[in-house]
């Protein structure tokens, strides 16, 4: 008699795959949302570069010039906006996906103008500008790490994955300001401004590596969701274009991924030296007043200067020995006054005088503090029993034979016991004598104040 087959055993693991799947696919596609035709004529549309548009990214150099210039952050940001940048990089990355060799000449020609005419402007700007001084947003855009090659990549994905959609979005100006096209140009017409090819050569490479992994982006996208091809690729040509394009693009790469790691490497070091100099750098009457770290080929050195007491050679052979042992290859370079530095002492002293100085003063202003806070406290314990400051200029208003008032709390002793009370007083001097008018006019006046002031025991004397 023939047993049934047994029916193989399926993994639990598996069979959640297999449910899970096809949820994660559909929630994660990209395909049925694109929109080829609509996504290819709006960026066509912004790869020429001439009237308006010269205008606009003529003036957004100038804004982000001058907000680099002052270091402004905002100004910048709101450069960026308006920058009509984006349109040629990814023109030129569409082409690429699409085969198009008229769209990426026209996209490389065009993104040319549009750099040119950027350092142009904004070196026209910092050879005018009495600013001369490089700002820390100028300093920020001459170093690009990997890090930056991470943030044009995955802002280029953005940017094609939003523009690609059958729902549009205003995904493109957020792309802008993440990547930063613009004051990498406008760092580059600084440097060529001043004649810093460090400034010029750094901040154009921060364009490239922008610019190039933008549109490497949206070629990518571009080929996955299987944009319509203009002319068909030749299979053996294509293979010879993607490896020379990606040693290329390693070639370019590969700097920023070097600067990143010295990046690094010297924070890393910098937050070793500082904790060794705060745990070790210590002698009684020394007073460190400048510490400087500093890197030469890569190669960290410490500048101490020191007030006070002076400290022997051999502590600072051994506080040299330690650093070494730290960092390799650190230096330490002390600066402090010797027992016959006759000026360096006489700095000493002016030093101390300037703190004895400070001291004073610190002290005189925590006693002004003290007597401004009695002030306040003695007000807001008479607050009720003090007079409106307005008081002696409404009782000139009320007769126009009045010329001065006076006003003010006094304290009057009752006869039943020895206490006192403030109470209001008012002096008001009259220009004629007495007359029945005039004391009409002073009890009139007289049940106004008692009246004004909500109290009965208002004291008015004429004169």
């Amino acid at each position: 008699m023939e047993t049934a087959p047994e029916t193989p055993r399926v993994n639990p693991f598996t069979r959640i795959l297999a449910i899970l799947r096809p949820i994660v696919v559909d929630r994660l596609s990209i395909v049925d949302l694109a929109e080829p035709e609509s996504t290819i004529a709006g960026i066509q549309k912004d790869i020429e570069f001439k009237g308006f548009n010269v205008w606009i990214l003529g003036f957004a150099i100038v804004i982000a010039s001058i907000g680099l210039n002052v270091d402004s952050t905002a100004v910048v940001i709101g450069a960026m906006l308006i920058s009509p940048l984006m349109g040629p990089i990814m023109g030129f990355g569409l082409g690429v996906g699409i085969n198009d060799l008229s769209m990426v000449r026209k996209s490389v020609l065009n993104l040319g103008v549009a750099a040119g005419i950027s350092i142009a402007a904004s070196a026209v700007y910092f050879l005018i500008s009495p600013l001369d001084a490089p700002s820390n947003e100028l300093f920020a855009r001459t170093n690009p790490t990997l890090l930056d090659v991470l943030i044009a990549l995955f802002g280029g994905l953005t940017g094609i994955l939003a523009g690609s959609r059958k729902e549009k979005n205003n995904v493109i100006p957020g792309v802008a300001i993440a990547t930063a096209l613009m004051p990498p140009l406008c760092t580059a017409g600084f440097g060529l401004a001043h004649g810093d090819w460090h400034f010029f050569l750094g901040a154009f490479y921060l364009f490239l590596i922008n610019a190039i992994l933008i549109a490497t982006a949206t070629t990518l996208v571009v080929r996955y969701l299987r944009f319509p091809m203009v002319t068909l690729p030749d299979a053996t040509k294509e293979r010879k274009y993607k490896r020379y394009f990606a040693l290329a693009l390693l070639a370019l790469v590969l700097p920023s991924g070097w600067i990143f790691y010295r990046t690094v490497t010297e924070g890393i070091h910098s937050g070793q030296i500082t904790e060794y100099l705060t745990e070790h750098v210590r002698y009684p009457g020394m007073e460190v007043v400048k510490q400087e770290i500093r890197y030469e080929d890569g190669h960290p050195h410490v500048d101490l200067v020191l007030l006070g007491e002076h400290v022997p050679d051999a502590l600072l052979s051994e506080w040299q020995s330690g650093l070494a042992g730290v960092v390799a290859d650190a230096t330490l370079k002390v600066v402090q006054n010797r027992p016959s530095d006759a000026g360096l002492d006489e700095m000493q002293r002016l030093v101390d005088l300037y703190s004895a100085g400070r001291s004073d003063l610190a002290d005189r202003d925590a006693e002004i503090r003290r007597l401004n806070d009695e002030l306040a406290a003695t007000r807001n314990a008479l607050d009720g029993e003090l007079l409106p400051n307005s008081l002696p200029g409404e009782v000139l208003l009320q007769d126009p034979g009045i010329l001065e008032v006076h006003a003010g709390m006094v304290a009057e002793r009752r006869r039943s016991n020895e206490s006192s009370e403030r109470v209001p007083w008012v002096d008001i001097v009259w220009d004629v004598d007495s007359t029945p008018e005039r004391m009409a006019a002073q009890i009139r006046i007289a049940e106004w104040l008692r009246l004004r002031l909500q109290r009965e025991d208002v004291r008015v004397k004429h004169h």
